[in-house]
Parts: C-alpha cells; structure tokens; sequence
C-alpha cells in the first residue's frame, strides 16, 4: 500500500507524514485479533492507527489506547482517528512503551500490537522507518513484559511477528505467564512456506487453536479465506 492515502469501508488512511505505511501485516492483525467483547484495547506502536481503527470497527463498545513514540507518526494517527466515526472510542498518546508501562497502571481485556522486527544489520536509508521497524526499539522481551503487566486477568494479546521468531516469542512469553491459545500460519502465496505467525496469548490457560491462512493461490488471486477475513475492510472484496 504506497499510496499517500488508503481508503478503506469505514475510514481513511493517510500516511504522507509517516514513514511506516500500513501495510498487510496490519491489515491481518487487525482483522484477526478477536476483540469480541473486549472492553478496553491497548494498540502498542499505532503508526497510522489503522489497527487502532479496525478494533474500533470491530467493538463498538470498547474504549482504545493507541500509542506512538514517533512523533509524525502519532500526528498522522491523530488525524487519521479524528477525522474517522470512531474518534470518540479512541485515545492516542504520544509515548514509548516503557514509559508507559510505568506512568500507567492500567489493564487492558486485549492489547495488540504489530512489534517493530527489522533486524538486518544494513540498516535502512530511512532512520524513522529503521526506528519504527528495528527489533532494538522495543525488543520483545521488553514489549512482553510491559504486556504481562498491563494484561487484565482473563486478558488477550495478539500480535504478528515473522514465521521464524514465533518459537523465541512464545518462550520469552512463557516466561512471563502469557500461554499461546491462538496460532495461525500466514503464507503468502499458495506452495510456499509461512512467512507471519499470527499469536494470540492469555494469562489464563485455554486450548490452543491452530490453523493457515494462505493469501494468494498460485495462479495469484485471493483466497476465499483471505477475502473473508478482510473483506469488512478492503473496498475491493
């Protein structure tokens, strides 16, 4: 998605100030986490707030936190939510995760988050967009603690990492009293091996729920189960 502005159902995303777009990472996330009956929604790195907006979409009745350190980022947001139905169900701070963890004693039923995971070590020729994607911002096990402490008992959090961090992942939350109950492989093209792992953790142990989403078959076109999951949200499903 490089376009200056995306369109989707129920609002609009524009990106021009930002140097993280929203992307299909977000869309997934934000189309898979289940926030039903969520009541209050942390989205920890927002960027545009295009996840922030799809939880909106999705619970109606829940109140979101959406924080951002970057400071164009969290600008873009701002006005991408404010010009958006849903701009009285969310809140966006301009903060790093750590300082929050410590200013606000608060818990959340479900906290979702698109974690930065760019760990190349030829950098990027974008320093925001090296910041908002380098691992170093907000490593995972500082990200998960932060969660584990901000997680309501009974809580959710749901996050999208690359295939082959989810083993690290899962142990680092393990660690922490945060039990995988939700996996599902993401594979980008039919024949293919995963590329994302969708994760869904609770501090309460449920069974697990295991699955594969494969976004295009191998003559190219959407799948049926990709269409469905997001079809609420593109135009063009």
């Amino acid at each position: 998605m490089p376009t200056a502005t995306f369109t989707f159902r129920q609002f609009t995303i524009r990106q021009d100030k930002t140097a993280m777009k929203a992307g299909t990472d977000g869309v997934l996330l934000g189309a898979w986490c289940d926030v039903d009956g969520a009541t209050k929604i942390l989205d920890i790195g927002t960027g545009t707030g295009l996840i922030a907006l799809m939880c909106a979409q999705r619970a109606t009745e829940a109140k979101i936190t959406a924080i951002e350190i970057d400071q164009d980022a969290y600008n873009q947001a701002v006005g991408n939510i404010n010009e958006s139905r849903f701009k009285d169900q969310i809140t966006v701070i301009n903060t790093d995760f750590i300082d929050y963890c410590n200013d606000k004693p608060l818990t959340f039923s479900h906290i979702v988050s698109n974690p930065p995971f760019f760990t190349e070590t030829t950098g990027s020729p974008d320093k925001k967009r090296m910041l908002a994607r380098q691992a170093e911002s907000l490593p995972f096990d500082v990200l998960i603690k932060g969660v584990a402490k901000l997680l309501m008992p009974g809580g959710k959090f749901s996050v999208i990492i690359p295939w082959g961090e989810k083993l690290d992942f899962v142990r680092h939350c393990a660690l922490n009293h945060l039990h995988l109950c939700r996996k599902t492989a993401v594979i980008s093209r039919e024949g293919r091996e995963p590329i994302r792992a969708l994760l869904t953790f609770s501090n309460k142990i449920l069974p697990l729920q295991q699955n594969q989403l494969t976004i295009r078959d191998r003559d190219g076109n959407y799948t049926m189960p990709y269409k469905c999951l997001t079809r609420d949200f593109y135009l063009k499903f």
